[in-house]
């Protein structure tokens, strides 16, 4: 994106007869198991996931499938999205994705919906035949990876131990190679050099498509302060690769957010969360990094097995999620970048004296940052008048309140 191109168009969901969302987006958990032992994961902070099955289970496929076909004609949706998860998705086995993909494709095909596809993987057991099936089926596809190898190797770590960066570096390469480009994860080291992962990114990898995320914390944690790496990355970003095609989307997110946009990013921003998460046994729950909060804490009563995918926007575990993140606590309210921030990530707003009745953990650090992407774009954000007039926005603000506090006469 350049620094011009700041508009986003967005859709409103539609509702169903009882006001909530109808549901065109599903975060799929094809496994609960991991070849990983990344020492931040939140998936395992809940130790209830190891009692689902390993990987989907066929039925719970062909319940989903009836379920999906039956929810796309109900609703007459034109469009959903699938987002393959895990665990690591790819545990779930070559012969089983093409099965569910071929599925998929016939549901698409009959209710004349177009099923989006991606997935999200640790990257370290892509070879060539996943990266062929990736393409015959159009799956977009994102791979988790934190940086050059001395950070990468500091928490993505195997069951021994052993750092993976030169794995996943095979997995991104394979899939470069047969023309599938890699949208690239990473999660925020703060005591690592944020210039030098965008330039691991861009000059030695050869991806301009990624995105940093804030840890994973609650308001039970103590977690490091990320206010100077993010403004880093963003001083980085904004002087030397904005301008040139290199997209990070959570610094995106902040720009537009700051600007009044509307960022389209879960972490950023006032909004709804309004998807629905799908465990191994068919389980139907809410946004799945809620479980940070703990055992159980994103836990339901409605199955694929017994249940419309629709259902789950009825049950008081889902409904709680989607209304707290619209309800913001009594201090962001006050703060002038409500808006732009929306609490922070929902997930980072957990306590367990008053649930997500908190500001994010993070909330000095994001109002540090909102200050200093504010302060970095005022000089570039030009008004023109009709005779030509070139006006930066600080000197119209400027100009703003001494009127105000100086009205003519």
């Amino acid at each position: 994106m350049n620094k011009g191109d700041l508009n986003t168009v967005v859709e409103k969901m539609p509702s169903d007869t009882n006001g909530r969302p109808v549901f065109d987006y599903l975060l799929l958990k094809l496994a609960s198991r991991c070849n990983l032992d990344c020492t931040y994961c939140y998936w395992f902070k809940d130790p209830t996931v190891l009692e689902k099955p390993p990987v989907l289970e066929p039925e719970t496929e062909q319940a989903l499938c009836r379920k999906l076909e039956s929810h796309i004609q109900d609703y007459d949706l034109s469009e959903f999205t699938v987002l393959f998860h895990g665990g690591e998705p790819l545990l779930f086995g070559k012969p089983r994705f093409v099965h569910l993909m071929d599925e998929l494709a016939a549901i698409g095909e009959r209710t004349d919906c177009r099923i989006n596809t991606s997935i999200t993987t640790n990257g370290a057991l892509i070879d060539e035949e996943w990266v062929r099936l990736f393409r015959i089926y159009g799956v977009d596809v994102s791979v988790s990876i934190d940086g050059p190898p001395e950070v990468h190797d500091e928490n993505r770590v195997d069951h021994q131990g052993e750092g993976t960066y030169e794995r996943v570096r095979s997995g991104i390469e394979c899939l470069q190679e047969q023309h599938v480009d890699p949208y690239l994860l990473a999660v925020c080291d703060p005591t690592s050099d944020p210039v030098k992962l965008i330039k691991h990114f861009v000059e030695e990898l050869g991806v301009t498509q990624f995105d940093v995320l804030v840890p994973d914390a609650t308001h039970e944690d103590d977690p490091a302060s990320i206010a100077d790496y993010y403004k880093q990355l963003f001083d980085c970003w904004y002087d030397e690769y904005a301008d040139h095609g290199v997209s990070i989307r959570y610094i995106e997110a902040l720009l537009k957010s700051v600007l009044g946009g509307t960022p389209q990013c879960e972490a950023i921003g006032y909004g709804p969360i309004q998807l629905v998460t799908m465990l191994t046994d068919g389980t139907l729950e809410p946004l799945d990094v809620l479980r940070i909060g703990g055992a159980k804490n994103t836990e339901t009563d409605v199955s694929i097995h017994t249940h419309d995918l629709q259902d789950t926007a009825e049950d008081p575990t889902w409904q709680s999620a989607y209304r707290a993140s619209l309800t913001l606590a009594d201090k962001c309210k006050e703060c002038q970048y409500e808006q732009a921030c929306g609490g922070g990530y929902l997930p980072h707003r957990w306590s367990p004296e008053s649930g997500y009745d908190n500001p994010s953990v993070y909330c000095e650090d994001l109002m540090e940052l909102f200050n200093h992407v504010w302060d970095r774009i005022g000089d570039d954000i030009v008004f023109v008048d009709e005779d030509g007039t070139r006006t930066s926005l600080d000197t119209a603000i400027t100009a703003e309140r001494q009127q105000s506090q100086h009205p003519p006469m």
